[in-house]
C-alpha cells in the first residue's frame, strides 16, 4: 500500500493556510471597481496648500485601471488647486448607535487587519513630497466638532515606494461606550500631490492581492463549516445522503468513512448537489 503520509503532511499546511477562514472579511467585492461597486474615490482640495477648500467625489471607473490582477490608482488635477489628496477606499461605519454611521460590524477590542502588495509612481517636479500610501483610517469628531477629522490610535498608515513591498495594517476597534465620537472606518489607498514649480505632480498607486478582515478578539468566531454544516469537535460533519459521514479538519483533504478514503474535495457549500473530487489511490 502507498504511503500516505506526505498527503496528510499537505493537508495539514492546507488546514493551517485556512485558518483566515476564521475571521471575518471586511472588504465587500473587492474586484469590483464599477460605479456600482463598494469602492468610493474621492479627494481633499486645497488652495493653497494648508486650506482645505473640501471633499469632492471621483469617477471610480475613471481613476482606475485594472490590468489582470493588478489595480492602478491614479492622482487628479482639478486644475485650481494647490494640493489634492486623492483616496480610493471602502468604507463602514464606526459610530454609536442612533448616530449617522452606525457601527453595525466591530466590537470593542476587534482588531481590523489590511494586507496587499503595492507599489508606486511619481512624476512631475518635487517628487520627495509627494506621499502614495495604503491606510486602515478611523475617522470622527475632533475636541472642535469638526467632523471626518482622522482618530490617529484607531488609524494607520504604510508608506508606498516605487517596488512592489507587502503591506499589513491592523488597528484595534475602540470602545464606543468611553468615547462615542467615532464616525467610519475606511480602508484604502491615498497619493496626495502638490503643485510645485508650474506643475501639478502625478502619481499613481498600483496593488493586488488585497485582503482585509477582522480578527474578532472582541468577539466570538464563526462556526467551522463544511458544506453549509458545523464541523463538530472531532473534525466530523454529517452530510446525510450527500457524502456520509465526512472527517473536514484537514479539508479539502477529507476522509470519507462509507468509503474508508481520503479524497480531495473543495467546500460544495450548503445545498449542493454534487461535488468534483481527486481521490487518493492507496492501491499499489
Amino acid at each position: 500500500m502507498k504511503s500516505i503520509t506526505h498527503i496528510l503532511t499537505l493537508a495539514g499546511a492546507l488546514c493551517a493556510a485556512a485558518v483566515a477562514h476564521a475571521n471575518t472579511p471586511l472588504l465587500v467585492d473587492p474586484m469590483d471597481f464599477t460605479e456600482d461597486g463598494n469602492w468610493i474615490a474621492g479627494s481633499n482640495r486645497f488652495l493653497p496648500i494648508t486650506n482645505w477648500v473640501g471633499f469632492e467625489t471621483l469617477s471610480v471607473p475613471q481613476r482606475v485601471a485594472i490590468a489582470g490582477d493588478n489595480i492602478t490608482f491614479s492622482s487628479w488635477d482639478d486644475g485650481t488647486s494647490d494640493r489634492i489628496e486623492s483616496f480610493l477606499f471602502q468604507e463602514f461605519g464606526a459610530g454609536p448607535a442612533g448616530s449617522g454611521t452606525p457601527n453595525t460590524l466591530f466590537e470593542a477590542g476587534d482588531v481590523i487587519v489590511f494586507t496587499g502588495e503595492a507599489s508606486g509612481t511619481r512624476s512631475g517636479n518635487g517628487t520627495d513630497a509627494m506621499l502614495v500610501r495604503a491606510f486602515i483610517k478611523t475617522l470622527g469628531y475632533n475636541e472642535l466638532g469638526w467632523e471626518f477629522q482622522t482618530k490617529l490610535e484607531q488609524t494607520q498608515f504604510f508608506n508606498i515606494g516605487e517596488n512592489a513591498e507587502a503591506f499589513e495594517l491592523r488597528v484595534t476597534f475602540p470602545d464606543l461606550s468611553v468615547d462615542d465620537s467615532f464616525q467610519v472606518l475606511q480602508v484604502g489607498f491615498e497619493v496626495r500631490t502638490d503643485f510645485i514649480g508650474g506643475a501639478m505632480q502625478e502619481g499613481t498607486v498600483t496593488f493586488s492581492n488585497l485582503n482585509a478582515y477582522i480578527e474578532g478578539e472582541g468577539g466570538t468566531e464563526p462556526d467551522v463549516t463544511w458544506a453549509g454544516i458545523v464541523v463538530d469537535a472531532e473534525g466530523n460533519v454529517d452530510t446525510g445522503d450527500f457524502l456520509g459521514l465526512v472527517h473536514a479538519t484537514n479539508a479539502p483533504w477529507v476522509y470519507l468513512f462509507s468509503m474508508s478514503r481520503w479524497a480531495y474535495i473543495p467546500d460544495p457549500g450548503a445545498d449542493s448537489a454534487g461535488a468534483w473530487s481527486f481521490m487518493l489511490n492507496t492501491g499499489n
